[in-house]
């Protein structure tokens, strides 16, 4: 079909741009919800302590009370890595699905990390308001590092599929 004015319409256009809107800042917008949603108090240590306490206890049924709360502790404090990794990974993704913006390396990361700073502050600021919840600087120091983590894979990756295998190009010859 030939390209012309009259199967071309600026909703067409416009559609298309939204879809591809869609396609990279949606999964980053519902990530961030979901973070936020998890600083309210659905994600206290009373309610994960709710379903995680029967788990361990299935897993290990002589399991301490005392051994519990490090554990729910540990768990806690490592979700706020896994999922400030995971919305770099999403906001790196977004940044460079195609067409990239084009932009560098470094600036790409500085993007992400302020970015999860700030959602980092606003998540604590929703613990503020949360009766149940207790918003503390080392949880943003947690977030941060899990954006970074998250950087730092990708960067990782990316350099791993970049390099050429070994003996590539060398067949037969040694």
């Amino acid at each position: 079909m030939a390209l012309t004015l009259k199967n071309i319409s600026p909703i067409r256009i416009r559609l298309k741009g939204f879809s591809l809107f869609l396609r990279r800042w949606l999964p980053v917008v519902l990530w961030a919800a979901f973070v936020l949603f998890a600083s309210t108090g659905v994600g206290s240590g009373d309610n994960t302590a709710r379903f995680l306490r029967p788990l361990l206890a299935w897993i290990h049924p002589d399991l301490a009370s005392t051994s519990f709360s490090e554990i729910n502790f540990f768990i806690r404090k490592t979700a706020h890595v896994f999922q400030f990794a995971i919305y770099a990974a999403l906001l790196w993704r977004g940044l460079l699905l195609p067409p990239p913006l084009k932009v560098g390396t470094r600036r790409v990361v500085g993007w992400i990390i302020g970015s999860a700073v700030f959602l980092a502050f606003l998540s604590e600021g929703i613990q503020l308001l949360s009766p149940p919840r207790t918003p503390l600087f080392t949880d943003v120091a947690l977030d941060t590092a899990g954006a970074i983590v998250g950087c730092a894979l990708i960067l990782g990756i990316r350099r791993l599929l970049k390099r050429p295998l070994r003996g590539a190009g060398t067949a037969g010859h040694r």
